[in-house]
């Protein structure tokens, strides 16, 4: 039977640090990092998952979130299976079988972002002077306790608009872009905001300490709730405006990137082409795949249904992204 879990035991207890005495170990260690670029909602998981499913890459998954400050620990004090099983035993206590939002499965080792590392250290998401060393700390330590010669592969929306920086601060960094019709990504981006906060989703709430306290203040949810159901059409048109100004950043600073060092691939093609998409990324980073993929079991095909709301303001919402339909080559 499922043994009763709390929040507070879900979330790493960033007082507690067992990695402190070991961080001198990580000052030798470089890295080149390799980044999935796009919206939230435009498909990164999908093809985090698909490529860490090719055993090329080493990359941040939720065991490493949760058990963040003992990772190093771990790994010295050969404690890492019994760790992993932990977080694996959490999930199975909390009654979680997907991440809800998409149906992912959940388990110790799924690829996640490296935003919510950073956002649990009370830091920003995405990458800046702030966090910059606490960024490259997370990438030394996956490094330290994964395979020395794969390269690491880090996917986190927040960062989608910021690979200018990123590339001033890595760079050796390489890019692959993904892209999605606009419509669809607000859509979902909607979808997801709405279906967590109506109901707690208790994966979001083990690897987000701001979710967590969400959840954790009766009358701050409560505002949320209100204001999202009175002002919905507000949440659209900030939902729009935000997708439009990723998108403005990516084309008008694409072309500062070496053409060498990106790629750009469509959600649409890699649903319905997985292993062709895969293995062109795989090319662009000279790679081969080092674990044969069964792509009819990783690619789950989802009817896309619109929200009333978007279906209604569709020909309003294409006419106002018209330039990005047309710079990303999208039909109606």
């Amino acid at each position: 039977m499922p043994t009763q879990v709390t929040d507070k035991e879900n979330l790493s207890n960033l007082g507690h640090n067992p990695d402190a005495g070991y961080l001198n170990m990580l000052s030798e260690i470089d890295f080149q990092p390799i980044f999935i670029m796009g919206d939230h909602r435009s498909g990164t998981t999908l093809l985090y998952k698909l490529l860490a499913e090719t055993d090329c890459f080493n990359f941040v998954n939720t065991y490493h979130i949760i058990k963040y400050n003992e990772l190093l620990c771990n790994r010295l004090n050969n404690t890492e299976q019994q760790a992993q099983q932990e977080v694996n035993e959490l999930f199975q206590a909390l009654g979680l079988k997907n991440r809800l939002i998409d149906k992912v499965a959940v388990t110790a080792g799924l690829p996640e972002e490296y935003g919510f590392i950073l956002g649990n250290a009370g830091k920003p998401t995405h990458i800046c002077l702030e966090n910059l060393q606490d960024f490259r700390e997370l990438c030394q330590k996956i490094k330290f306790i994964s395979a020395p010669q794969k390269s690491l592969l880090l996917k986190n929306p927040w960062d989608f608009a910021n690979f200018r920086y990123i590339k001033s601060v890595f760079p050796a960094a390489k890019f692959i872009f993904i892209h999605r019709h606009p419509i669809h990504i607000i859509n979902s981006q909607l979808k997801a905001s709405l279906s967590m906060l109506s109901t707690k989703n208790a994966y979001i709430a083990a690897i987000s300490e701001e979710y967590a306290k969400l959840y954790a203040h009766p009358w701050r949810l409560w505002y949320r709730k209100l204001r999202n159901s009175l002002f919905f059409q507000r949440s659209l048109s900030t939902a729009t405006r935000d997708v439009a100004q990723a998108l403005d950043y990516f084309i008008e600073n694409i072309n500062s990137l070496p053409k060498t060092d990106y790629i750009s691939v469509r959600y649409e093609e890699l649903s319905q082409k997985p292993e062709q998409v895969v293995l062109s990324i795989l090319n662009f980073l000279q790679l081969q795949p080092e674990s044969p993929l069964s792509y009819d079991t990783l690619i789950e095909s989802r009817p896309l249904s619109l929200l009333p709301e978007v279906a209604r303001k569709y020909d309003q919402l294409h006419q106002e992204l018209q330039p990005y339909f047309d710079y990303l080559d999208y039909e109606e």
